[in-house]
């Protein structure tokens, strides 16, 4: 699972970063988290392809959506056939349609506009789930926790003292299925299949105050990228506009049990800052904390 930081900017862009943006590679699909204005143009930058699967949008502010209907057309000229999926709320998804239309006009491939709500999967696969959560900045803001399906590890010594050698009744097994041994007895899957272990976790809050639901949302992520506009010296612009700053994006990060944190949607009036950002943040949460700029990426490679 890849996570990079395709636009780091909050509300507008600057000379050096773009706006909200970030791209996600996990068991062979790519998926975008919003797609802020310039998006597909630091996609190729950053080597990260703008040939994705599917767009998630977190709101319908400009600075997270300007990007999709330029990535649309781009893909449209570059000979795509395949559908593109583009996740939205669902009360959202005309807007969506129209930003698509009024740009340039419909792709002759497929672009398939979910409407999602916070109550179940986006997408929910054999290795992973999508599931959106609200946050309290408009009435239709979201977030995303990306879980990595729970895995449970197949025990072979435990297999062959119940007398199952290796073989394809192992790969029955680990499928789900029961097997019969050389005397006749059965073995079940859960016979012979550890525990489950959580997978990993990736949280993007979108832009959000700190809450409840927020928190709850990121409980125990592996990595937590949080919308983490302004210092304490605008705490009070960060409330009045809906934001956080750095040292509430680590109160949310250590009250969660997240393992990292990055801050991104950065104001640009704290351009070069990223230090004390990080450290405001540090100050409520002992785990590592980076201020994350336009082509930053990291592996995540190993759940709790």
């Amino acid at each position: 699972m890849r996570v990079t930081a395709v636009g780091t900017s909050g509300g507008v862009p600057t000379s050096q970063y773009g706006t909200s943006c970030v791209y996600l590679e996990l068991f062979g699909d790519r998926l975008l988290l919003d797609c802020g204005e310039g998006s597909q143009q630091r996609l190729m930058r950053y080597d990260a392809s703008p040939n994705v699967d599917g767009v998630f949008i977190s709101h319908f502010y400009a600075d997270h959506t300007l990007g999709l209907p330029g990535l649309v057309q781009a893909l449209e000229m570059d000979g795509r056939d395949r559908a593109l999926d583009i996740y939205v709320p669902a009360n959202r998804t005309q807007r969506a349609n129209r930003l698509i239309e009024g740009a340039y006009e419909w792709p002759s491939y497929p672009v398939n506009v979910h409407g999602y709500t916070s109550d179940e999967p986006a997408i929910d696969t054999a290795n992973y789930s999508v599931r959106p959560f609200s946050t309290p900045y408009t009435e239709h803001s979201h977030g995303f926790s990306l879980q990595e399906t729970d895995k449970r590890e197949f025990q072979v010594e435990t297999a062959r003292a119940l007398g199952v050698e290796p073989g394809p009744k192992y790969g029955k097994l680990q499928s789900g299925h029961p097997v019969e041994t050389d005397d006749g007895g059965t073995v079940a899957p859960d016979d012979v299949l550890s525990e489950p272990k959580p997978g990993r976790k990736i949280v993007y809050t979108g832009d959000t105050r700190p809450s409840s639901g927020v928190v709850d949302a990121a409980s125990n992520a592996s990595l937590l990228v949080y919308s983490a506009m302004f210092t304490d010296g605008a705490s009070e612009r960060a409330h009045s506009t809906g934001h956080s700053t750095a040292r509430e994006a680590g109160q949310v990060a250590a009250a969660s049990g997240t393992d990292r944190l990055w801050l991104t949607h950065i104001s640009p009036r704290h351009e070069g800052e990223e230090q004390k950002l990080e450290a405001q943040a540090s100050a409520a949460f002992e785990g590592p904390v980076v201020t994350v700029r336009d082509g930053d990426s990291t592996e995540v490679t190993q759940s709790r």
